[in-house]
């Protein structure tokens, strides 16, 4: 039976080892800085160990499920007490920053890295809101580089169709940079913005799906998202380049009074949509509300 480390049992760690308990195939480390965090997830029966992080690690594969800053800090401090020949990975919104460091660090202890970003999330932290099924059917990010070793690609699949995972995405660092910042990072940064007028102190009663579905992502950790808008800064000022264009057509239109220019903007928008749910297979959303 393979063992699994899991570094970080917040939302996300809480939740793999909750979900690859269940799967009943590994057998599963825990390591947290809250000792209570630690004792409350053996003593429910989603951690078989407690690594103590000082002694030696012989986890067959190490997974960091912490910020991006916390994630270099424990691959700088703890990396020399993995095993010789094990897979690290980890699961920051990011990759080419952490890629660039984590591979040259475990390529010097002869560790396999290979960078991992699981598609899924909720509006809550901690241990406390992490679920088993936070990974159903959610698309699994591996990056691939030309110093990545195949074998553990495969193992950090199996993983992941462990997690519930529907589909696995292997990519380069750039490319998930690239694609994060488009499919992530800037609606983070649009719901935010959104929430910002005074009309939302008095949206009950006025407000449907449009309004929840645009601001469900504002109540996120600040601290964390931060980090990822900063680390992804070029790509990310890009796409918000390409949606002031795009609010800005909307505006001018309106200012013009031009209904034909507005009629082939929310036509234009549709049928890109639709387009989109056509190739892959999403649900049609409503158009009310």
């Amino acid at each position: 039976m393979k063992k699994i480390a899991v570094i970080g049992l917040g939302l996300m760690g809480g939740s793999m080892v909750k979900a690859l308990k269940k799967k009943g195939k590994y057998k599963l480390v825990g390591f947290d800085i809250s000792f209570d965090t630690l004792s409350l997830a053996q003593k429910d029966g989603f951690i078989d160990e407690i690594w103590n992080g000082k002694d030696k690690l012989d986890s067959d594969i190490t997974v960091v499920a912490l910020s991006p800053s916390k994630t270099i800090d424990f691959i700088n401090e703890k990396i020399n007490l993995l095993k010789k020949g094990s897979i690290l990975t980890d699961i920051c919104g990011v990759k080419e920053s952490i890629c660039a460091f984590a591979e040259k660090q475990a390529e010097k202890y002869d560790i396999n890295y290979v960078g991992g970003h699981p598609m899924a999330g909720r509006e809550l932290s901690g241990f406390s809101n992490s679920v088993e099924n936070l990974f159903i059917n959610r698309s699994y990010i591996l990056t691939k580089t030309d110093k990545t070793n195949e074998n553990a690609l495969e193992e950090l699949s199996e993983m992941a169709y462990g997690l519930g995972c529907s589909d696995i995405t292997v990519t380069t660092p750039k490319k998930h940079d690239e694609m994060i910042a488009y499919t992530s990072q800037l609606p983070h940064i649009l719901a935010g913005a959104y929430v910002k007028s005074p009309a939302s102190d008095e949206h009950k009663g006025f407000s449907a799906g449009s309004y929840h579905d645009v601001s469900r992502v504002a109540s996120v950790d600040e601290n964390l998202w931060s980090e990822l808008f900063l680390l992804n800064k070029e790509n990310l000022l890009i796409e918000i380049d390409i949606l002031l264009k795009n609010i800005t057509e909307y505006k001018g239109a309106l200012i013009s009074e031009d209904k034909q220019r507005i009629l082939n903007a929310v036509k234009e928008g549709r049928l890109l949509k639709e387009r989109d749910i056509i190739k892959n297979g999403e649900e049609k959303p409503h158009n009310f509300g």
